[in-house]
């Protein structure tokens, strides 16, 4: 990268720093970040501590994780359209930003995501573990370039998929290869190849190399590392090729006309049914939304088949899937208005309409996504799942999708962002917003479904009510309080401002 890329992207960085306008809010973001650094000390100083079994499994899995982290590095990138933007493009037009420089801002924001940041936990304890008998500096220098590198090839492969698709045959290639490789997905899994594809994953050569720098077998571990950074170096260098080649590319849409007779939608029989079916068509035709809901829709679902998870364990995966559905536009559901805002808040109708059929779309969309994880994953799940495990992951369906909807409608009507949600890499709440939204969401799910993972072990069928009763009720509760403060004329007043102008 040349030293003007870094230049512009300090500059951007030092724009949005002055953005935030709140010093609590960077604080926070100060606190977030070392938080980060000592989970990693604690991470990596506290493997040790298993038992032996535990360890020797753990290390077993090694190259599991490694290529689990991979497998992320790479669909993330494609699910945000080239990765997160430090500054939105709408916001720079009058200034000559380079391609570099936008491809750069991606991979430097692409730890802003808690996924992310659990996958690189899981590869530090992975790391103190297999490096616990050596020198633990040149396991973490690989571990290191492995992560740079992978990240790196995410953002590649993630804007030749953005230049592809601005025309109709690059749409098709890409809607065939995915295509393609989802049924090689579901061809593996139902084989049960999915061990003899992970015994050759090439993480297992970055897992060999890294425990050989650890036992001090220098060319082992050189010949790994510096393959790794020659992978970074190439990733790199064609990465920041195929941005400029994807920004410059002119896009295909409406350049040929054609016309079509439209089946007339039918008339909706009240106000309330008329404001979904306009939420719901405003969160289809959104390009992140759209494909970010496909994606939570069924990649957790096939990864949780392949994994064969434990009907136990599938009690968890509710409250992780519902979070990541409430971050697609939960928490600034009014900002699926856009500029509309005003034309609708101008209406003679009752103003709590808007906020209810916000609500119930956002709660569709996350029980949609959960229900399809949640079954893909009982297709292989061993053995037959006793009465307390069914009531535990139906309670932890509607329990986890309760707790999103109302955390994703008191951060909207508290914290309004502006969003046009025009291209694919459109968020609906700036970086640093939408880092500690995922973890205001994820926490308090994951914490839930954790928790109904435990009761069910008593094999009471009614002890995850105890605890899922109560949490519908504060959900209910919660919601009600967000829906009379967007009830008060000046709270409204804001959020339409906020959200039709910024």
């Amino acid at each position: 990268m040349s030293a003007g890329s870094l230049a512009q992207l300090r500059g951007l960085f030092a724009l949005r720093w002055r953005m935030i306008r709140s010093d609590g809010i960077r604080a926070a973001m100060i606190i977030a970040v070392v938080v980060v650094i000592w989970l990693v000390f604690i991470v990596a100083t506290g493997a040790g501590a298993l038992d032996p079994v535990g360890r020797s499994t753990a290390i077993v899995l090694a190259p599991q994780a490694f290529a689990g982290f991979g497998v992320l590095a790479l669909i993330a990138p494609l699910t945000t359209g080239g990765g997160n933007e430090v500054v939105p493009t709408s916001q720079l037009v009058a200034y000559p930003v380079r391609a570099r420089t936008v491809f750069l801002g991606g991979l430097v924001l692409a730890p802003i995501n808690l996924v992310w940041v659990l996958q690189i936990l899981a590869l530090v304890a992975e790391t103190a573990l297999l490096a616990a008998d050596g020198n633990v500096l040149p396991a973490a220098v690989t571990t290191i370039v492995y992560v740079a590198a992978l990240t790196a090839i995410g953002q590649a492969v993630a804007w030749l998929v953005v230049g592809l698709r601005q025309s109709r045959r690059g749409r098709q290639l890409v809607a065939s290869t995915g295509t393609s490789l989802l049924v090689a997905g579901v061809i593996v899994i139902r084989a049960g190849a999915g061990k003899a594809v992970l015994n050759h994953s090439p993480t297992r050569a970055v897992v060999r190399g890294l425990a050989a720098g650890a036992r001090g077998e220098t060319a082992r571990w050189l010949t790994t590392t510096v393959s790794l950074l020659v992978i970074t170096g190439l990733a790199l260098w064609v990465g920041s090729r195929l941005c400029a080649w994807a920004l410059r590319r002119p896009g295909d849409v409406g350049a040929t006309r054609s016309s079509r007779d439209v089946r007339r939608r039918p008339a909706h029989h009240s106000p309330l049914r008329m404001l979904v079916a306009m939420d719901r068509a405003s969160v289809w035709r959104a390009p992140a939304l759209r494909r970010g809901g496909l994606v939570l829709g069924f990649l957790p679902a096939l990864g949780a088949a392949g994994a064969q998870v434990p009907w136990a364990s599938l009690m968890v995966l509710p409250g992780l899937i519902a979070a990541g559905a409430g971050l697609l536009f939960g928490i600034n559901a009014f900002c699926l208005d856009g500029s509309g805002a005003i034309f609708l808040a101008s209406q003679p109708a009752d103003p709590v309409l808007q906020a209810r059929a916000k609500a119930i779309v956002l709660a569709e969309t996350v029980f949609a996504a959960v229900v399809i994880a949640a079954l893909g994953g009982s297709l292989r799940s061993p053995g037959t799942p006793t009465v307390t495990e069914v009531v535990g992951i139906v309670l932890s369906a509607l329990a986890c999708t309760a707790t999103i909807v109302a955390l994703g409608m008191a951060s909207s009507v508290r914290r309004p962002h502006r969003a046009d949600l025009i291209g694919p890499r459109d968020a609906v709440a700036p970086p640093g917003a939408l880092t500690f939204a995922s973890v205001r969401l994820a926490f308090p799910a994951a914490l839930l479904g954790f928790s109904l993972e435990q009761s069910s072990r008593l094999e009471l069928w009614w002890a995850p009510a105890l605890i899922a009763v109560p949490v519908l009720g504060l959900c209910a509760w919660s919601l009600s309080r967000s829906l009379t403060m967007w009830s008060q004329p000046l709270v409204r007043a804001r959020i339409v401002q906020v959200v039709s102008a910024g």
